[in-house]
């Protein structure tokens, strides 16, 4: 009896300690699930951000040239083509004209004159709008910077067609126009003239800008609000995470407690299997208590822990219920959430009036690349209650977000089976 009485012993102490272990875990798991809440509430009372200083303000003058060269360099395939566009369909509004003057042999200069205008201002403006993009998105005076680069633009492109085009020798339209009409000795006021070519040009170039800069500002708030469903679908993912390893570190107390005082009345008793027993039970907490400090498992760690689980639970009952896997060898690896297996496993025990004697999970992989569970008991009528069934489904929505996990049993007089489906 000298040696029941030291097994007794160091059960009683292994379920001391399981249970401190156990406890400080659980307020561990629960102190995590309560950060993971608070940080995916909104927060009310939260401060406005401060606005964005301007983009010339922050960069500085010494820093200018720089910012410069670089956001020439990071011209993208998208802005050229929208420019170029801008241009050309500037180009083309008043091309019909040139069927006025096509009786003038210098009709093609003209044409080319008026194609290339709209093009040289398109990449004027296109060289100072680009800094100014590239600065602060959130800047508040951001629309003023853009209109301030596109006026600066316009009365630069117009200083560079009155420098460029008369030593190209190419004639406007309204220069042959003159002609046919004999009014050759046209001489408008110079700076009336150029002011108000530069505000046309001006206002043509900035609707087009800021047409521009309103996809620009519609993406930049898709990818921004895409990026908070995801980081809010994350921080779901692990607050359903820790609840379920604080809902582990309550449960299993009871459990062990259970198998322990079985394990002391099998010793009290004298039973031949009471060693087994208690080395079950110590192989179940070698499995079990390492996932309380892991927060990721895989479906090899979840196997064992169900055949070690179900080992205790048939050695109470003096019977054996052994667990066949089969799976291929490289999903043994496979990340699975927490706590999805045993509580299949408990769903299907809890209902049965005597103990299946085999037990088999498969594993295969969807085409979608995500994976199918199959936990298969040989007893009829162990699907449990709609509720209980209802309520691990309505757990796999809340951990998997918005391609939730299915799950479904299916069992006949000889046989249960569960079948969980999990998304990639």
């Amino acid at each position: 009896m000298s040696a029941g009485t030291t097994a007794r012993s160091d059960a009683g102490n292994a379920a001391h300690g399981v249970q401190r272990v156990q406890a400080s875990h659980a307020a561990n798991a629960a102190q995590a699930a309560d950060t993971a809440d608070g940080a995916s509430a909104p927060r009310g009372a939260a401060a406005p951000a401060a606005a964005a200083p301007p983009a010339t303000a922050s960069i500085g003058l010494a820093g200018l040239p720089g910012h410069v060269w670089r956001s020439w360099r990071s011209l993208r395939g998208e802005e050229l083509s929208w420019f170029l566009l801008m241009g050309v369909f500037y180009g083309l509004v008043d091309a019909s004209s040139i069927f006025y003057v096509m009786d003038n042999p210098r009709w093609p200069a003209a044409l080319a004159n008026q194609m290339l205008t709209p093009l040289l201002v398109a990449m004027v403006i296109l060289s100072l709008w680009l800094p100014t993009n590239r600065g602060a998105p959130d800047d508040r005076w951001r629309f003023g910077w853009l209109a301030l680069a596109v006026l600066v633009g316009a009365f630069l492109s117009k200083l560079i067609y009155d420098a460029v085009m008369p030593a190209l020798h190419l004639p406007s339209i309204a220069d042959l126009a003159r002609e046919r009409k004999e009014e050759a000795d046209f001489r408008p006021i110079r700076w009336v003239t150029f002011i108000g070519e530069c505000l046309s040009i001006f206002v043509t170039s900035i609707l087009s800008v800021a047409w521009y800069e309103v996809m620009q500002r519609r993406r930049r708030t898709r990818a921004r609000l895409e990026r908070m469903l995801h980081e809010q679908s994350a921080m779901q993912r692990r607050a359903v995470s820790s609840r379920l390893a604080a809902l582990q570190a309550q449960v299993e107390p009871q459990f062990l407690f259970d198998t322990l005082v079985d394990v002391e009345r099998a010793y009290d008793r004298d039973e031949p299997g009471a060693g087994e027993q208690l080395e079950r039970l110590i192989r179940h907490l070698r499995v079990a208590l390492p996932r309380l400090r892991d927060s990721g498992v895989t479906l090899e760690s979840e196997a064992a822990l169900l055949d070690s689980y179900l080992a205790v639970i048939a050695g109470r009952q003096r019977r054996t219920l052994p667990l066949t896997t089969d799976w291929p060898a490289w999903l043994a690896s496979r990340p699975l959430p927490p706590m999805l297996l045993l509580p299949l496993a408990q769903a299907m025990l809890r209902d049965a009036t005597r103990l299946p004697s085999q037990a088999r999970l498969t594993a295969s992989e969807l085409p979608g690349g995500g994976l199918r569970l199959r936990l298969a008991l040989d007893g009829g009528g162990l699907c449990g209650e709609e509720s209980a069934l209802r309520a691990l489904s309505e757990r796999l929505e809340r951990l998997d977000g918005a391609t939730p996990a299915r799950l479904h049993c299916r069992s006949n007089a000889g046989d249960t089976e569960f079948t969980l489906e999990l998304p990639a």
